[in-house]
């Protein structure tokens, strides 16, 4: 009988040592996933800073500036996940820059921050856009 209860008692003592090991290596696994989203929303980002009909570059540039190009950054908020798809609530700062006219001494202007609502789908180790659920009405 007494075997038995250290049988026991080691058994439990085993399975409580792993359960922090657990926890903690699906801490990572979901850090790593919501890395990976961020990297993939902040690939549509980007993407919409660089084009030449970017929202951005709707408004004169300061006095004796040209617009140059633009840093798109992306922080993931909150991540609700099933299966293999994902809706990601995510903010997007975009930073748009000036130069002078020859093209030289770039210079960050205002930033602006807008909250997007994306649904992602795995595609293998990466994040594809499923849906853009972000409301037109919403400010940004």
């Amino acid at each position: 009988m007494i075997r038995k209860h250290r049988l026991v008692l080691s058994a439990a003592a085993v399975a409580l040592a792993a359960v922090p090991a657990t926890l903690v290596v699906q801490d990572r696994l979901d850090a790593a996933e919501r890395d990976s989203l961020e990297r993939a929303a902040q690939r549509i980002f980007q993407r919409d800073a660089d084009l030449s009909t970017a929202s951005w570059r709707s408004h004169p540039a300061p006095a004796g500036r040209d617009w140059g190009g633009a840093a798109a950054e992306a922080r993931v908020d909150q991540v609700e996940k099933r299966g293999e798809r994902a809706k990601v609530w995510v903010q997007q700062l975009t930073t748009p820059y000036t130069t002078t006219p020859t093209g030289t001494k770039p210079e960050a202007t205002v930033p602006y921050v807008s909250s997007h609502l994306f649904v992602f789908e795995r595609t293998g180790d990466d994040w594809r856009l499923a849906e853009d659920l972000t409301r037109p009405d919403q400010p940004e």
